[in-house]
């Protein structure tokens, strides 16, 4: 229970980050946005969504594009591996869940 808690932790943290990219109109989603949208897909044939965009589904490798840029730009959203200041461990490497929007578009693919 304690991993899907964090899981679920991380996955909001991302989405939100991600939302909040995309709203500002910050650059590497903006511009990876406008090129996925060249690549329209309908949904029926196996399109996936554009985070934060109306109806809008594209060839699910340009949307993950996309949506991986948003949730990895304001750089929020990592985490501290080895953090444990009983052994000293209080600096680590950071991982960042930006890989989120991988497994959402395998979900909303139909074909």
């Amino acid at each position: 229970e304690a991993v899907l808690k964090r899981t679920n932790l991380f996955f909001k943290d991302a989405m939100l980050c991600g939302a909040s990219a995309v709203a500002l109109g910050t650059n590497a989603p903006t511009v990876l946005r406008k090129d996925a949208a060249l690549y329209a897909l309908p949904a029926s044939e196996g399109g996936v969504p554009l985070m934060g965009s109306p109806p809008l589904t594209t060839h699910p490798e340009k949307s993950i594009a996309a949506n991986c840029a948003a949730t990895r730009e304001w750089d929020s959203n990592g985490t501290n591996f080895g953090y444990n200041p009983k052994l000293g461990h209080t600096a680590g490497e950071f991982g960042h869940p930006d890989f989120f929007p991988v497994a959402v578009a395998a979900a909303q693919t139909t074909k």
